[in-house]
């Protein structure tokens, strides 16, 4: 009883408290909540004022051209950023940098890609697309997510999805796709791996059923990426860089029992400057510290990535969830970067309410793909790593239904009448 006399005081005081010092709280706590009614409320409006168009891709028949070309589409549609948003433009009007949605869709056997965009950088991914793949087709299809139910999963269909981010800092790069050609004595003579050959191998087997979507959202940005990633070198190189914090006291006590205890005096220096030159020499770090360097010399993407694999309940092979993420696996490296599922975003529950908990995490994140939705989780890929993860197969992907245009298309004679 005595315990219980002492839990109420103690919820007494801490709840006068917070009445008697409502002139602090309240105040911080109406201006939060009106900043995030209102730009909720602008960005919604922004949103839905822009007009859509979705164009499928479809690829070349004989593209022999390694994902370098595409890495060029993906430079060329960078030039739709022009300068960052401003405060206002985003509290008043929602305003947002442009981005584009990159996917590759499996279903009835089939591979698809596409490219969701504003109607008016229309013409700028058809050129780009053509520019590079003169024989490939670019069409204007109607939504492939409407062909199923508004909502899911329902009484037919189940489904499992998550959000993939990065083991690391986004300054570490992934395994492109250099890394994935052999040369051989010939310098004409390429061997090139594709890695977009495991998934369309894995599309293939798909059921009239069963479908699977995988979603980049795309926003190009500014080079402050760059900025970033150069903290992470010199820290890799042992460099001293300024602090962020400001806390002040912290520092006032270090440098205080510093010259009380003699911390870091002259007999110290040079042992903890041999053991930070020694951490540089390492080939491991060095090879990192390349790795990082030669990317920032692409474009810059801010990224997110999400995929959904949907299925009849009665045939739900989670099997082929184990097969997507085995094809991201491969642009993994121990010494560099690689993906991972986000788990607050992973279709997975458990505890208390754990059925109705895992059916919302489902309902979320096929609305969140239905709606092209732009990640909370975001991180930069620069063109190359962009273009080794979205691109299309060469000939050496053998897969029986990808599809492929099978006729080349000229272009028309100069002078032709329209009329």
């Amino acid at each position: 009883m005595s315990q219980f006399l002492l839990i109420f005081d103690v919820f007494d005081i801490f709840l006068y408290v917070i009445l008697s010092l409502w002139w602090v709280w309240l105040p911080v706590f109406l201006y939060s909540f009106s900043y995030f009614v209102i730009t909720s409320y602008t960005n919604l409006k922004y949103r839905l004022s822009l007009e859509w168009v979705l164009l499928e891709l479809k690829i070349p028949k004989e593209p022999n051209k390694s994902p370098k070309a595409m890495e060029q589409v993906f430079a060329g549609l960078h030039g739709v950023y022009t300068t960052s948003v401003k405060w206002h433009e985003y509290f008043f009007k929602g305003r947002m940098l442009d981005w584009f949605s990159l996917e590759i869709s499996g279903y009835a056997g089939e591979t698809h890609f596409y490219i969701r965009t504003q109607s008016k950088y229309k013409n700028l991914v058809e050129s780009q697309i053509y520019a590079q793949y003169p024989e490939a087709e670019v069409a204007e299809v109607p939504d492939y997510v409407n062909r199923l139910p508004m909502y899911l999963p329902d009484e037919r269909y189940d489904l499992w999805g998550t959000d993939l981010i990065l083991n690391k800092e986004d300054a570490y790069p992934i395994r492109t796709y250099p890394d994935f050609e052999e040369k051989s004595t010939r310098p004409d003579d390429v061997k090139r791996i594709d890695p977009l050959a495991s998934l369309s191998e894995l599309f293939s087997t798909l059921h009239p059923d069963e479908q699977i979507w995988i979603q980049i959202i795309a926003t190009p940005v500014s080079d402050g990426w760059v900025k970033r990633g150069q903290v992470v070198v010199d820290r890799l190189m042992g460099k001293e860089t300024p602090s962020t914090s400001n806390n002040f006291l912290s520092d006032a006590v270090f440098a205080i029992d510093k010259a009380i205890s003699g911390i870091g005096s002259a007999t110290d220096q040079p042992e903890k400057k041999e053991e930070k030159k020694h951490e540089q020499s390492t080939p491991g770090k060095q090879d990192a510290i390349k790795a990082i360097e030669k990317s920032f010399d692409k474009l810059g993407y801010e990224c997110g990535i999400r995929f959904i694999y949907i299925g009849p309940r009665a045939e739900f092979h989670q099997a082929h969830v184990a097969g997507v993420m085995g094809s991201f696996k491969q642009f993994s490296s121990q010494n560099l970067n690689g993906f991972k599922v986000n788990l607050k975003t992973l279709t997975f529950a458990k505890g208390l309410f754990k059925k109705s908990k895992l059916l919302m995490r489902k309902k979320s994140i096929y609305q969140a793909f239905k709606e092209r939705k732009v990640m909370l989780f975001k991180y930069v890929l620069n063109t190359e790593e962009l273009a080794t993860i979205f691109h299309f197969p060469d000939t050496g992907v053998k897969s029986p239904l990808l599809p492929r245009v099978d006729v080349k298309k000229g272009e028309p004679p100069v002078g032709l009448p329209l009329s």
